[in-house]
């Protein structure tokens, strides 16, 4: 697919290898190999609901060769920035329904001359998408937070609508170089930086909603799990609540919200409807396994069933 085709960039710190390892009767397992990591589940989500994405991310060692291959076969369109280190993975036992970690590794350091191809070249994608999805740094990675406050620059005089799904010190930093144009975050990550107390009313979120608004994103959406979602867009206020469908696995819900919130950006959805959205895309995700893989088809069914409960 030809750049100019390309209406959402995606920029991953860094992609994973996951190495989930089940039980397969007989006395044999059976073991899969998937792709991990924020920005591909957001990636795979966005053209999962009819978008064109374009992925950003480094990769490098024999991890990197499985990560390039693992992406080709799914079709996404992939521009991956060659780095020396070796590419982070994890791998999980489920054999007994719970996940559990038997192994992982850190994500490498970039150096100089790999920080600024990663950034450039998340910066030519976003100037010719328009649109650009930008995702959070794992515990492990090392990447310059200060690379976020030149995207928050550089965005906004390019003109690049920015969609973020990051908080704490990469929040902080890209809030420095510019304006945000749409922040999705959930309560849990604003209780972790202190904005929130645990199991905060609605009125003290609209609180940390209003801060994060004055602190310089035009749009906040918070996700608040079972409790659906608070969204201030401009003036506007408006309250989304999903159906309590049954939670097969509730992870990867929160990034099929941020697929959604882009794909209503780039498609101008007023406020109820990009809410619907959101809300519909991670309702969907978690009667699933699989994180942002929602087809789309269900989460077109489960739109009309998101209660907007008003606006203040």
């Amino acid at each position: 697919m030809p750049p100019e085709t390309h209406n959402v960039a995606v920029f991953a710190p860094s992609l994973l290898i996951t190495v989930t390892v089940e039980s397969g009767g007989d006395d044999y397992d059976e073991i899969h190999f998937h792709m991990g990591g924020q920005g591909y589940w957001v990636a795979r989500g966005i053209r999962e609901l009819g978008e064109r994405p374009i992925l950003t991310a480094p990769v490098g060692g024999e991890p990197g060769q499985v990560i390039r291959g693992l992406v080709a076969s799914t079709g996404l369109d992939f521009s991956p920035v060659q780095i020396a280190g070796p590419s982070p993975g994890y791998v999980h036992d489920r054999r007994h329904g719970e996940r559990r970690v038997l192994a992982t590794s850190r994500s490498p350091d970039l150096d100089r001359h790999e920080t600024d191809d990663l950034y450039a070249r998340t910066l030519q994608h976003s100037v010719t998408a328009g649109v650009c999805v930008i995702t959070g740094r794992r515990d492990e990675d090392r990447l310059s937070v200060d690379l976020y406050r030149r995207l928050g620059t550089d965005c906004a005089a390019a003109g690049v609508t920015s969609v973020g799904d990051f908080h704490g010190d990469e929040l902080t930093a890209f809030l420095e170089g510019g304006p945000l144009g749409l922040l999705k975050v959930s309560d849990e990550d604003l209780a972790r930086d202190g904005l929130l107390g645990e199991g905060a009313p609605d009125a003290e979120v609209w609180e940390a909603i209003d801060h994060l608004c004055d602190s310089g994103a035009r749009t906040v959406v918070v996700s608040r799990g079972r409790d659906g979602a608070l969204g201030r867009f401009g003036v506007r206020r408006v309250k989304a609540v999903p159906p309590a469908f049954e939670v097969v696995d509730p992870a990867g819900s929160g990034d099929s919200m941020t697929a959604a919130l882009a794909v209503a950006t780039v498609r101008g959805l007023d406020p109820e409807d990009t809410l619907r959205l959101a809300c519909a895309a991670g309702a969907a995700n978690v009667t699933r396994h699989g994180l942002g893989s929602a087809p789309v088809d269900l989460v077109a069914r489960v739109v009309p069933l998101i209660e907007i409960q008003g606006e203040e």
